[in-house]
């Protein structure tokens, strides 16, 4: 009789271990209820992210919370694993948070381009627009004119310091001024001032209504601003699984055709462009 119920109480044991451990592993296997997308102000600004993460978050039962920063923060909030996906446009701090540890992969999505603006009909444009983007923040300097820097260590930023670096000049001058916000204040703050200052061309698009601004030196290539998704290092399997869906998605046909398209209605030209 005991070693019956001591061979009972066993199974029934062993059938409970069964039921948690069956139990863990679909808890684990689940998908996220949501997610948190840190990224470039940009994407946020022009809408971009709202618009296309609809279908994503429909076909996968996922809400997708965005934040929107500067690319140097979207990337110190990976780090300390604040974030479970990143989009940003800073090539180099990409590949340096993937070297260091810190990033799984990196997934170029799409691109625009830097642009210089300045004042409407400011008496400088037409002498700035005939030269090359160095040219131009030279003359910027040398004159003393009035540049509103995002100076918050953003993707726009981390250009715009590059740009200063390959020229040879230190980028400090009497009205440089340095505010330390997104994109979009950024470009408020430069329409207040009368001043010049670097921007992704979708941004200014989806704002110019409302500044006093003008485009001054258009796109060239060596102001192309790529856009990518980066993934985080370590993440548990279900949210590994739910951020490389994220990446297949904005990959797939339809989403990128549906970015080339992205704009056109509302400003009459794509605020993007895809690799294919």
């Amino acid at each position: 009789m005991n070693k019956k119920i001591t061979k009972l109480l066993m199974v029934g044991i062993l059938s409970l271990s069964m039921v948690a451990c069956s139990s863990t592993d679909t808890k684990e296997s689940e998908t996220p209820k949501d997610i948190k997308l840190v990224t470039t102000t940009s994407l946020d600004d022009t809408g971009f992210l709202e618009e296309t993460l609809k279908d994503f978050e429909k076909e996968n039962n996922v809400d997708v919370k965005v934040v929107a920063k500067g690319t140097g923060e979207a990337l110190e909030l990976g780090k300390r694993k604040d974030a479970d996906v990143l989009f940003v446009h800073a090539k180099s701090k990409e590949e340096e948070f993937i070297k260091e540890g810190y990033g799984d992969s990196r997934h170029e999505i799409m691109y625009n381009y830097f642009v210089v603006v300045g004042p409407k009909d400011g008496k400088h444009n037409e002498k700035i627009s005939k030269m090359s983007v160095e040219d131009a923040f030279k003359y910027i300097k040398e004159n003393n004119l009035n540049f509103v820097s995002r100076g918050d260590k953003s993707g726009t930023h981390t250009k715009e310091l590059s740009i200063w670096e390959n020229i040879g000049q230190e980028n400090s001058f009497e009205n440089y001024k340095e505010v330390g916000k997104g994109m979009a204040s950024t470009l408020q703050t430069a329409s207040e001032m009368g001043a010049y200052t670097l921007t992704d061309i979708g941004t200014y698009l989806a704002t110019k209504e409302n500044l006093d601004l003008s485009l001054v030196k258009g796109a060239d290539e060596s102001l192309k601003n790529v856009y990518s998704i980066v993934t985080i290092n370590g993440l548990e399997e279900n949210m590994k699984e739910i951020t490389d869906k994220l990446v297949d998605y904005y990959k797939s046909e339809d989403v990128q055709k549906s970015i080339k398209e992205y704009g056109k209605d509302k400003y009459g030209k794509s605020l993007f462009y895809t690799f294919k």
